[in-house]
């Protein structure tokens, strides 16, 4: 065993306290599927279709993220063991295309980490700057023929080149602390830990609203979420500050293909019986999405990707997989329903704001009696659960940011789950470091044709005293407000890059004019 479970007479009080509010987070549930259930008296297929959607969502994603909640505390915290004198170490940085000050971030950090290690710098872009930079910094260059499988082809081409018993993989926009294989390397000495998965973190919170909201909005999975898959002996890879055994990735066929490449691996690796390690510290900070475009292309790419698993990877190894496993790998895959449950909640909303039906407004209303209740549940669990179980160095206080940012996504979750059902592939997307230089509206249709409908909606409503409802009023005004709050962000955004352009512009002018000839004038 790596971790010693401890018994029910251990558990604290705090802890005793985190059940029972899981207890009323279950019954307001129950109080919410029982509106569900009343409905289901003179049944249409829509309403049946709902509610069953309403239950797998509730039972996957809210029951089982709970259960990984209360899983932490069969996590002892493991105590750190020197690094493995008989192991080598081969260090991947995966690069192709990006500026080469962040590539030097990143590799220089690599080369200084404490331990015996080979760094490797992965290029699929082919740039004989970056080859010149690790020759400088002392680290090895691979390049390979063609880009085939994106990230896990270019790892594989690498473990085809190199030959080291332990591989550490680094997206390149992480910078690994001088102590990452100390703190790392120790799991290895059990011979069936397959791969070590270290925290995610972000330290680009200062690029902005954006920067500030995606980082936060990871909070929850690389904090309670994964300490509690930890515990279930279900830690799940994630592309990033990952450290793998070769003989686990040999033993699979090497580094699995697809946008969601680290996941698919981590399946399978799982459903070979090899066993993982979570290290719940901020060992190698990286960069958060700068602004919506390129959070939304992230999104996009990660959605896709995971979804096309729970299609796919998750029925073929289920069988292969503990219970345990199965629940972890359930709420991770299903995390961006929230995107089909945000649409449906807003095309009710405004089917009935416009409806100026009786009926509908107080069924609507009912609805809503019975959503809210839970919700707030759901948010408080959440919210408890960070404050207990989250690294020291983060501040959980405020949570409305990503709240609003995750909420306001929905159309690229939807979407995306709209094209694993439909089979409709997506390619490799890189996520841009930078601030985007155009701005496609698109990405913002949807959320702007709903907050019309909206305000157009509430405006009606407000005209019919008859049937108003403060809680309907606050659940519409609510979802309004976070509506226009993303646009809002995506206007400053247009704004301070054509003020960048005018800037560009007129500094190139004054240089024009600067160098102009200068011609003497005729005396009159």
């Amino acid at each position: 065993m790596i971790r010693r479970g401890r018994s029910w007479s251990e558990i604290s009080a705090s802890e005793w306290r985190g059940f029972l509010v899981v207890m009323s987070g279950i019954l307001a549930l129950s109080y919410y599927i029982y509106w569900w259930v009343t409905q289901l008296g003179a049944p249409s297929p829509w309403i049946v279709a709902t509610f069953l959607f309403a239950v797998t969502y509730c039972g996957i994603q809210i029951l089982g993220n709970w259960a990984l909640y209360l899983a932490t505390h069969w996590r002892d915290p493991f105590p750190m063991l020197p690094i493995p004198e008989d192991k080598t170490v081969d260090v991947f940085l995966t690069a192709c295309g990006e500026p080469p000050e962040l590539v030097e971030r990143a590799l220089l950090a690599a080369v200084n980490m404490r331990g015996s290690h080979q760094t490797w710098l992965l290029d699929d872009g082919d740039d004989p700057r970056l080859a010149q930079l690790a020759q400088r910094l002392g680290a090895g260059y691979l390049v390979r023929n063609g880009r085939n499988d994106a990230k896990a082809g270019n790892v594989n081409a690498a473990l085809a080149k190199t030959s080291g018993d332990i591989v550490v993989i680094f997206d390149i926009d992480h910078a690994p602390r001088p102590d990452f294989l100390e703190r790392t390397l120790g799991y290895f000495r059990f011979p069936r830990v397959g791969f070590v998965q270290v925290m995610l973190t972000f330290e680009n919170q200062a690029d902005g609203w954006v920067a500030a909201a995606a980082a936060d909005s990871t909070l929850d999975f690389y904090n309670p979420t994964s300490i509690g898959s930890d515990g279930l002996q279900s830690t799940t890879l994630i592309g990033s500050n990952a450290i793998i055994r070769r003989k686990a990735l040999e033993e699979i066929g090497g580094y699995k293909p697809g946008l969601a490449e680290d996941l698919a691996t981590s399946i399978a690796l799982h459903a070979a019986g090899w066993r993982s390690a979570y290290v719940p510290e901020p060992l190698a900070p990286g960069y958060a999405p700068p602004d919506l475009p390129a959070w939304f292309t992230q999104q996009l790419k990660w959605a896709r990707g995971v979804f096309e698993l729970l299609l796919t990877a998750y029925p073929h190894h289920y069988a292969q997989l503990p219970k345990s496993k199965r629940v972890a790998y359930a709420v991770r895959m299903t995390y961006y329903w929230i995107g089909p449950v945000v649409f449906l909640h807003l095309l009710a909303t405004i089917v009935a704001l416009f409806s100026q039906n009786g009926t509908t407004l107080a069924n609507f209303q009912g609805y809503l009696e019975h959503l809210l209740p839970f919700g707030a549940v759901v948010v408080l669990i959440r919210q408890l659960a960070l404050r207990r179980w989250r690294h020291q160095s983060f501040n959980t206080n405020y949570q409305i940011k990503p709240m609003v940012l995750v909420f306001g996504s929905w159309p690229v979750y939807t979407l995306a789950w709209a094209m694993a059902l439909l089979r409709i592939p997506l390619g490799f997307r890189l996520t841009p470091k930078s601030h985007s230089k155009s701005l496609n509206l698109i990405w913002l249709l949807p959320q702007t044709a709903v907050s019309i409908l909206l305000i157009v909606g509430l405006a009606k409503y407000l005209a019919n005293p008859a049937t108003f409802s403060w809680l309907v009023l606050g659940f519409a005004g609510g979802a309004l407000g976070s509506h226009l709050l993303l646009i809002g962000q995506w206007l400053w955004l247009a704004r301070a890059q054509q003020s960048r352009k005018d800037l560009l512009t007129s500094a190139k002018r004054r240089a024009q004019k600067k160098h102009l000839p200068q011609h003497n004038l005729p005396n009159s």
